[in-house]
């Protein structure tokens, strides 16, 4: 085809820079770009407007054509560049990622792209992997509309970010004991005791983490109040023991309850409820953050402790748990 075959790009009158411009935009060899650019310098150079306008009328369905075909050409290339087998290892990163939505449009991609490829039988797999996910939330969904809270499963230990936590020795009584140290004639501790018509209720809390200074979970009591559940309280989180009585008052280091030097410590973890609560439903919340960090105050026995912002909402439904920000540990009275 001529250089004038490439006339007509606009749909209105051009200017003979314009015409200029619009034809380059569609060249990608750098040695035929500067040969059609002098050519088209030195045709357009003896042309007025008028031969111009003549020309864009001329060839400008002709343009129109051979620039969609160009697009359609460099869409194909932009295709080819990503073979099949890089598509597969993409849907497998995605899938791992959990972006099944992702996962099932670059299946349909692949199929219409490389309809003959090997690599879409590998990529059906995943897409029955994803429907067998998909298929298990959705009756695990419609379990737990049914049932409510009474559905939700309960768990003693879960791993938060660095840290893995196991509960255990639930007790709930007038008495809460933290910060046991041993002694000449066998051990102290320090305890809280109730008020009347109250009781605590209390766990230990062993966390485990690869980090020398993590922040720390807590818990928290809710009532069941039909679709709701209602906070009542959050726990308190103490340390469960001493290697003695001097480490208590912060007179010197206990090894055993800084993370920089073991990689687990051991707390005990309470809260103080009038009783009626406990005669009705409720459920032990463990929210999946780390919220409370390390404090020291040298004037506090133990100088040591951990306290922040727990972050425990007011009110909880069966879809806080349905989107995993939050676990129960105990299901009562339901």
């Amino acid at each position: 085809m001529s250089i004038i075959g490439y006339q007509g790009v606009a749909e209105n009158k051009f200017s003979k820079k314009t015409i200029v411009e619009a034809i380059m935009s569609s060249v990608h060899n750098i040695a035929i770009k500067a040969f059609v650019s002098i050519s088209l310098i030195l045709m357009l150079a003896s042309c007025n407007d008028q031969q111009v306008s003549n020309i864009e009328k001329k060839y400008q369905d002709s343009i129109a054509v051979l620039k969609n075909q160009l697009e359609q050409a460099n869409a194909q290339i932009k295709v080819l560049r990503f073979p099949a087998d890089q598509r597969l290892n993409q849907i497998a990163e995605l899938f791992n990622a959990q972006e099944y939505d992702k996962v099932r449009k670059e299946i349909k991609d692949l199929r219409d792209v490389f309809p003959n490829a090997k690599e879409n039988a590998e990529a059906e797999k995943y897409s029955e992997k994803v429907a067998a996910i998909e298929a298990a939330k959705k009756a695990e969904e419609e379990r737990l509309k049914a049932l409510g809270f009474k559905a939700l499963s309960t768990i003693q230990s879960i791993t938060i970010g660095e840290n893995k936590i196991v509960f255990s020795n639930l007790k709930i009584g007038l008495k809460y004991t933290h910060d046991v140290y041993p002694t000449y004639s066998g051990s102290e501790w320090r305890e809280h005791t109730a008020d009347k018509g109250s009781s605590f209720i209390s766990y230990n809390m062993d966390v485990t983490s690869t980090s020398k200074d993590p922040n720390i979970p807590t818990i928290a009591f809710y009532s069941v109040n039909g679709e709701q559940l209602i906070h009542q309280n959050t726990f308190w989180v103490n340390f469960a023991r001493w290697s003695d009585y001097g480490c208590y008052l912060g007179n010197e280091p206990d090894l055993k309850n800084d993370f920089s030097k073991v990689s687990t410590v051991k707390f005990r973890v309470g809260a103080q409820l009038e009783d009626n609560y406990f005669k009705k439903p409720y459920v032990i919340v463990l929210k999946k953050a780390n919220t409370l960090s390390r404090q020291y105050d040298r004037f506090e026995n133990p100088p040591v402790s951990y306290s922040g912002s727990e972050g425990y909402p007011a009110t909880l439904t069966i879809d806080d748990f349905k989107n995993g920000k939050y676990v129960a540990l105990k299901v009562a009275n339901l």
